[in-house]
């Protein structure tokens, strides 16, 4: 398992973290890697927007496949995996997108500690 961490409030550890998560994710693995990244770049956005302060983003090899976890100390949300009315919205189409592409997602709200997204990325472990 490999963690990093932090403030949603600095874009340029954000954009230098995504970068360092699909090299990780390129060296372990053989898959659908523009479907990973845009898995990354929804569940990274969102939390970044909703949910002030420390970000924990975590890559974990679960048997073939890998999970990504964003852990965010927002307030609890309820996920809303459908498409807004207007399809053609700006918003509310990240987890409609996720759940699309990810080969499964699964969203917590942890007690007093903000919300946890857990996404099993289309991508298996390289022979």
């Amino acid at each position: 398992m490999v963690e990093w961490r932090f403030d949603s409030r600095n874009e340029m550890d954000a954009h230098r973290l995504r970068h360092e998560f699909m090299d990780l994710l390129r060296a372990g693995g053989t898959g659908d890697f523009p479907a990973a990244e845009l898995v990354y770049g929804e569940l990274i956005g969102n939390a970044v927007r909703h949910a002030p302060g420390r970000i924990v983003v975590r890559l974990d090899w679960d048997d073939d496949t890998p999970v990504l976890t964003v852990h965010d100390e927002g307030e609890s949300f309820r996920p809303d995996f459908r498409l807004p009315a207007d399809p053609m919205s700006e918003h509310g189409r990240g987890l409609f997108i996720v759940r699309a592409l990810a080969l499964s997602l699964d969203v917590e709200d942890i007690d007093g500690d903000g919300s946890q997204v857990n996404a099993r990325l289309p991508v298996h472990r390289a022979a």
